[in-house]
């Protein structure tokens, strides 16, 4: 879904009286290294459809997430972020996307 389609979506949602409602999700990113993988992971995790905010956070290895409940769960957000070469939560990495890391964002082999 094009964030135009989501913007319509909103709209004709608070016009029916029936608001999306805002939720926050902290997923656990243990395998977050340095300031680079931060930027991949926001990024990565931007581009879902219904994510309102995003913040990594690479010191205590979480990101946290606003999103629209009804539109995106969190393992959407989670598939994003594993899809981007990382953990998330309990979500295993994708290994394809974890070897074009670059060698700074890499863990120590069987952490991913």
């Amino acid at each position: 879904m094009k964030r135009s389609s989501y913007i319509a979506l909103l709209a004709a949602a608070v016009a029916c009286g029936s608001a999306i409602t805002a939720k926050k999700a902290e997923i656990k990113t243990p395998t977050l290294q340095c300031a680079s993988c931060e930027v991949t992971v926001t990024k990565a995790v931007e581009k879902v459809e219904g994510v309102q905010s995003v913040s990594a956070d690479t010191d205590n290895k979480v990101v946290k997430v606003a999103y629209a409940e009804g539109v995106i769960q969190v393992g959407d957000i989670e598939t994003a972020i594993a899809k981007s070469g990382y953990q998330a939560n309990d979500k295993k990495a994708d290994a394809e996307a974890y070897k074009k890391l670059p060698e700074c964002c890499k863990v120590e082999s069987g952490a991913h």
